[in-house]
């Protein structure tokens, strides 16, 4: 009996402790601060790339800017104008991992899933104030027709270890040949749920 009771004492405090341990992982999170800027790209009536525009928050940009500058604190985060040397050295050091989760893009077809590449195209990077930008074209895995059903494109990481958002007032754009007729919205993925459920991402939802 007592053998029983023992072990419903620890079983109570390993339920408490992993409920503190949640806890405080969501006042952790997010650690990382991004807005977006999502552009589809249009080619004879179906989209075939998305091009991203991103700015991330300062202490990021700070913690970016020392591995290529070789400085810390705030004498790496002067917002003067990045060398081709220290693009290079961002995109080697501080983005092109990111091709390991697809750089945090969703896309689907009328309901359905779509890929994108593993590589980017033009990515460019600079100072935006004191802020770091990135921007980037990322082809899609076939084109796409949103005459045949609704595109969603949402930017977001699955961890919600950094906090990704469309841009207020600018977040998403039409271009190309065939976008004319077309319609681009920011909505509430209520089917994709982040961190426990507490977060609804936003999607850009792409009609005509």
């Amino acid at each position: 009996m007592k053998s029983l009771e023992g072990r419903v004492r620890r079983s109570i405090a390993i339920g408490l402790a992993l409920a503190a341990t949640i806890a405080a992982r969501a006042e952790a999170h997010p650690h990382v601060w991004v807005d977006t800027v999502v552009t589809a790209l249009f080619d004879k009536g179906r989209i075939t790339a998305l091009r991203q525009e991103w700015w991330f928050d300062e202490d990021f940009t700070a913690m970016a800017l020392s591995e290529v500058r070789k400085a810390k604190g705030l004498a790496a985060a002067v917002p003067r104008p990045l060398s081709a040397g220290e693009i290079d050295g961002l995109k080697a050091k501080a983005f092109s991992n990111l091709a390991n989760y697809n750089y945090f893009t969703h896309v689907w077809a009328a309901g359905k899933p779509v890929g994108v590449a593993k590589e980017v195209t033009g990515f460019a990077a600079r100072m935006d104030g004191a802020k770091l930008a990135y921007a980037f074209t990322l082809p899609l895995a076939q084109p796409l027709d949103p005459r045949a059903g609704k595109i969603r494109i949402g930017v977001w990481d699955d961890t919600y270890y950094v906090d990704v958002g469309p841009a207020k007032g600018n977040a998403a754009k039409l271009e190309g040949e065939g976008a004319a007729g077309c319609t681009a919205r920011i909505v509430d993925d209520k089917e994709h749920l982040l961190y426990f459920g507490s977060v609804t991402p936003k999607v850009v939802e792409i009609g005509c």
